[in-house]
């Protein structure tokens, strides 16, 4: 006689191993699946968040004058675009905001970095600052504005000797040119001393005008570009 092999049992233990093993890999699964989505929600549900009056901001910006040239930006991009073009451009930091509210100062210094590597502060006006805060009530996360500057012209005179003294070549200068000045600027925003001040904020100018013995300089801008980054809420 022939002895027929016995059948053997699967082990229930071995059964309950293979139990355990994909109950965790299906919790794995789902706590993954559950992360993913969590990750393409998180941007999407920024644009029901909107920035309302008391809300934080931070934006990333450009400031361009009347002709469209960047005098202020975040973007390094725009910066060499401008620099590539012979215009004059300073690089900044993103800024933080609060939506609706009033500039608390007649002058907000900006931090600039300059080409030597050193950083000075660059002067945004009360209303810049003012128009900014209620330009971006209403905007997303993410989303892209321009906001138009009320103080767009603002424009100053200068004497030849005066401009000489601040270092713009009087006799060489022409309607078109921009410079950028050094400059105090007193409790009135639309009058500039003497940069020998302690206390002083760049600002670029753009020339308007001249006669034998005078230069009109307009030291107004007259858009932002503003893009929210994010918003803490109220």
């Amino acid at each position: 006689m022939v002895a027929k092999p016995q059948k053997r049992t699967p082990e229930t233990k071995s059964s309950g191993k293979r139990t355990r093993t994909q109950l965790i890999m299906l919790v794995f699964g789902v706590l993954f699946a559950i992360a993913m989505v969590g990750s393409y929600l998180a941007p999407a549900m920024g644009i029901f968040k909107s920035v309302k009056p008391g809300d934080s901001a931070i934006i990333d910006y450009t400031i361009r004058d009347a002709a469209g040239v960047a005098v202020l930006t975040t973007s390094q991009t725009v910066l060499v675009d401008t620099y590539n073009s012979g215009d004059v451009s300073f690089l900044t930091s993103q800024m933080s905001l609060v939506g609706g509210a009033n500039a608390s100062s007649r002058v907000t210094a900006v931090p600039i970095y300059l080409p030597d590597g050193t950083t000075a502060d660059f002067a945004l006006l009360e209303s810049d600052v003012t128009d900014l805060t209620n330009g971006i009530l209403g905007m997303h996360e993410q989303e892209s504005k321009t906001i138009p500057l009320t103080l767009s012209d603002l424009p100053q005179q200068m004497s030849a000797t005066g401009a000489d003294q601040m270092g713009i070549n009087f006799t060489e200068s022409q309607v078109g040119d921009r410079f950028t000045i050094a400059m105090t600027i007193t409790d009135d925003p639309t009058i500039f001393t003497d940069p020998e001040n302690e206390i002083s904020y760049i600002r670029v100018g753009t020339i308007t005008g001249k006669t034998n013995d005078t230069l009109l300089v307009n030291f107004g801008y007259s858009t932002a570009e503003v893009k929210v980054l994010s918003i803490a809420q109220a």
